[in-house]
């Protein structure tokens, strides 16, 4: 009967702390060891002043509210009261516990036992913890634990009261915040390293289209090739992460489909490497589609080395395409190992992979999945073990197909104009100037605003067209070009970038308005653009 009062005492005090004050003044998990000290004790003094009513009403709140309530041992030898909610944590009944206390301790995950029991050795003080409990469904929940001692007269311990919440939730919800966090990071390296790194393929790509034009030999003209593919490689790998991490300088227009797969059949088939046969269906009166052609290849590239990987002793890569109603579909095909339906369900996930470690990013499969998104399509699976994989891609159709670009590269068109090109870069800045004199432009260089402003007032300067990074040091692009043209309305602007369209619009520069090239450019993409300039004027 004691006891039965002093726990009746100790849940009014507590409670009543709640009423004078408030329930943000007092923490959860002492509210909910009230409950269960008050329940227990209005089960323990029926027969004292407290009335049945009042014991019926403490026992409703702490068999309804969503939490496991108990009283037990102070070595949890004995549970005096387990509330309902223990059924629906563990997925086992309250009578098992109390047949056998020491049962809940086997649901406890294998991680996390020996922890548990040096938590259970602290009786005599209020502690805490969490720990992963088995459902007996097979699934695994985060349970956070309080508990309090309850003393006699004299300060031993005499009853142990806790109360048990299921935190899965929040805690997986606190995971989807890490790892939009660390999507947000790896934007920002991103774009801090694309910058960099375009402008080092920019040179390479320059420099070797260059070399391109003077070399006659066929084995001379193979290595170029090699060059240019490694370039286009290395930009598509850049890409991909810009497209991840946040939207990147798109360039969508009328696409020839079945001339862009046939294009890319070279790149393809040295990405794949000799043991695998690659083949194309390709429907001849095929719509075209809106869309980057850099998206596309970069979708082919994607699932070919995903189908590499898939058929480590050879196999086959198909290609094909057809039309369903108005949609243009890309089928890409392989005789691989296939996928269980677990690895298909997660496929697209960001950060997901089945190779091992440092064979993959998890990232390719996710950008094919964002890019069909960005161009109105969507993309499916289909796959079983042992049976291969085809990624089928569908995609609104155009009704016009004779305005489908020609992707066939176009010789540089020459030029006697002077032009004053812009650029941080030193090696860009070579290799830009040389690949247009040798076009039979005049070249003005400058690494900076500043002096750029000074080269366009010299006299005599007759600069026609100036060519600037945007992101620059000090002065960035789109105030020069705005102080250039301050002087000379008549000057023709192309901004250059290797940065994303975020970046961008932070200078104040929206791609629908401006000339835009995007690093890294090949001398031809730069000349064309020129000279696409120029003649509008």
């Amino acid at each position: 009967m004691r006891i039965g009062r002093y726990l009746t005492f100790i849940a009014i005090a507590i409670i009543g702390s709640v009423t004078l004050h408030s329930l943000a003044d007092l923490p959860r998990h002492a509210i909910s060891i009230a409950i269960a000290i008050a329940a227990v004790a209005g089960l323990e003094l029926v027969e004292s002043r407290i009335t049945r009513s009042s014991n019926a009403t403490f026992r409703e709140l702490a068999e309804t509210i969503n939490e496991v309530f108990w009283l037990s041992a102070p070595d949890y030898s004995t549970f005096y009261y387990v509330s309902p909610a223990y059924d629906r944590f563990t997925g086992y009944g309250r009578k098992e516990v109390y047949a056998d206390p020491t049962c809940w301790l086997r649901h406890v995950h294998a991680d996390d036992r020996d922890r548990v029991v040096e938590f259970i050795g602290h009786a005599d003080v209020p502690t805490q913890c969490e720990l992963k409990l088995v459902h007996r469904d097979g699934s695994v929940r985060i349970i956070q634990i309080h508990t309090f001692p309850i003393c006699d007269e004299r300060g031993a311990v005499v009853r142990l009261a806790g109360s048990a919440r299921d935190v899965t939730e929040q805690h997986q919800l606190a995971e989807q915040v890490r790892q939009t966090q660390k999507l947000e990071s790896l934007g920002l390296l991103a774009g801090g390293i694309a910058h960099d790194f375009n402008n080092i393929l920019a040179v390479i790509g320059s420099n070797n289209s260059l070399l391109g034009e003077v070399v006659t030999e066929p084995a001379d003209r193979e290595l170029v090739a090699d060059v240019d593919d490694a370039v286009q490689r290395a930009t598509s790998l850049t890409r991909q992460l810009l497209a991840f991490s946040r939207k990147q300088v798109t360039h969508p227009v009328v696409l020839d489909v079945n001339a862009l797969i046939s294009d890319t059949h070279k790149m393809l088939r040295r990405m794949v490497g000799e043991e695998i046969s690659i083949g194309t269906s390709l429907e001849p009166e095929l719509r075209a589609v809106r869309m980057d052609p850099g998206h596309l290849v970069q979708i082919l590239m994607n699932l070919a080395v995903n189908a590499r990987d898939a058929m480590p002793d050879g196999g086959s890569l198909t290609v094909t395409t057809r039309t369903a109603g108005d949609r243009v579909v890309i089928i890409v095909s392989d005789t691989g190992c296939g996928m269980p339906p677990a690895v298909m369900a997660r496929v697209f996930e960001p950060f997901f992979t089945t190779k091992e470690l440092h064979k993959g990013t998890g990232l390719g499969l996710s950008v094919v999945h964002g890019i069909v998104e960005e161009a109105g399509g969507h993309i499916a699976v289909h796959s079983e073990p042992g049976k291969g994989t085809a990624f089928e891609i569908n995609l609104p159709g155009l009704a016009e197909r004779s305005e489908a670009v020609e992707l066939a590269d176009h010789a540089p068109c020459e030029g006697l104009e002077t032009i004053l090109f812009v650029d941080d870069d030193l090696y860009v800045r070579i290799s830009a100037a040389r690949a247009l004199r040798a076009q039979g432009y005049t070249v003005l260089e400058a690494d900076n605003g500043i002096d750029a402003l000074k080269l366009l007032h010299e006299p005599g300067s007759n600069v026609s067209l100036l060519v600037t990074d945007i992101v620059m040091p000090g002065m960035d692009g789109r105030i020069l070009a705005e102080r250039a043209r301050a002087s000379h309305p008549d000057l023709r602007v192309i901004f250059s970038t290797g940065y994303t369209d975020d970046a961008v619009l932070k200078h104040g520069i929206r791609r629908a308005e401006v000339a835009l090239l995007e690093k890294p450019f090949r001398t031809r993409e730069l000349a064309g653009k020129i000279r696409e300039i120029l003649d509008a004027a």
